[in-house]
């Protein structure tokens, strides 16, 4: 029976290098899976969906293309029975045999397990995304993101955060993890990002066939200095991200300017706020990474962060 290697703690600690192929954070772009002309996977994630081309268990990601949050599709997230294959538990002793999950990587083949993360240099602070949940009684999802620095002969976690619920929504909610930042690397800048997403609890008892999570528009955004922001928590959102046309950037303390300047430095625009939003017709801007500080009213900058415009 073969073990696939889906361990939490590989997260922090697994080979993260450039994959072939970004994440998808808007879940639109779906690829086939390894071995696979018909079963695919969002780009730039991985999923048990593998597992059906050898083994009994079934497909448990899906392209929701009925009623996704924005754009033609977000991802569902089914738990199903694990035949086959052993999923070692990552909180506890033991084998997980009821599983759905979904994570930034990709599947090898020799030993079979998940090569996780994607580069990523960028200290944010807040993960927002879309989502709902439909669990079976007891059940609950969660949302696991990870940032982390290879130290040349292990990876050190910078900062973490997790989302998790067990509340049945029929609706599509913004939800938002706040990353807590490790104070001994303060100065330490991330060179991966990890994200990990489950449909089911593994901590302890309670994992239900049948348990299914929804989720879009994933989106980064903040920024984490120790020496540069002062004051309160501030967090930022920013949707969609990427953008095209348009940016919505909503402050949650008072704010009154949003300043952009493209990757190089150089200022592309002071955008009054209004209520701590601004919304900021992007269809001018160039394709590429841009760099927002948020402003307050005394020109102090209470937060910042980094968007994409992709044409």
């Amino acid at each position: 029976m073969k073990k696939i290697l889906l361990t939490i703690s590989a997260v922090a600690s697994s080979v993260i290098g450039a994959m072939a192929q970004s994440p998808d954070f808007s879940f639109e772009t779906w690829n086939n899976v390894q071995f696979s002309t018909t079963i695919q996977d969002p780009q730039g994630w991985a999923s048990l969906n593998t597992l059906n081309v050898f083994t009994a268990t079934p497909k448990s990601v899906f392209k929701e293309t009925t009623s996704p949050f924005g754009g033609t599709a977000s991802a569902k997230i089914t738990t199903v029975k694990v035949t086959g294959a052993l999923i070692p538990n990552p909180y506890q002793s033991g084998d997980i045999d009821t599983a759905g999950l979904l994570t930034i990587g990709q599947i090898v083949a020799s030993p079979p397990s998940i090569k996780y993360g994607y580069n990523y240099t960028w200290r944010s602070q807040v993960l927002s995304f879309q989502c709902k949940y439909t669990p079976m009684a007891g059940d609950s999802a969660f949302v696991l993101a990870t940032l982390t620095k290879w130290n040349g002969t292990s990876r050190d976690t910078i900062a973490s955060g997790k989302y998790a619920t067990g509340a049945s929504t029929t609706a599509y909610e913004l939800k938002s993890i706040n990353l807590t930042y490790d104070p001994a690397f303060a100065t330490v800048v991330p060179d991966s990002e990890q994200i990990f997403i489950s449909s089911s609890i593994y901590s302890h008892d309670g994992a239900k066939v049948g348990s299914t999570f929804y989720i879009d528009d994933i989106a980064w955004s903040g920024y984490n200095s120790t020496d540069e922001i002062n004051g309160t928590v501030n967090e930022v959102f920013v949707y969609p991200n990427p953008a095209t046309n348009n940016i919505s950037i909503t402050s949650t303390v008072d704010a009154a300017i949003i300043r952009i300047t493209d990757i190089t430095g150089r200022l592309i625009g002071n955008y009054s706020m209004t209520n701590n939003k601004a919304n900021i017709q992007t269809s001018t801007f160039a394709s590429g990474i841009y760099i927002y500080s948020v402003l307050d009213q005394k020109k102090n900058v209470v937060n910042r962060g980094r968007f994409e415009i992709t044409k």
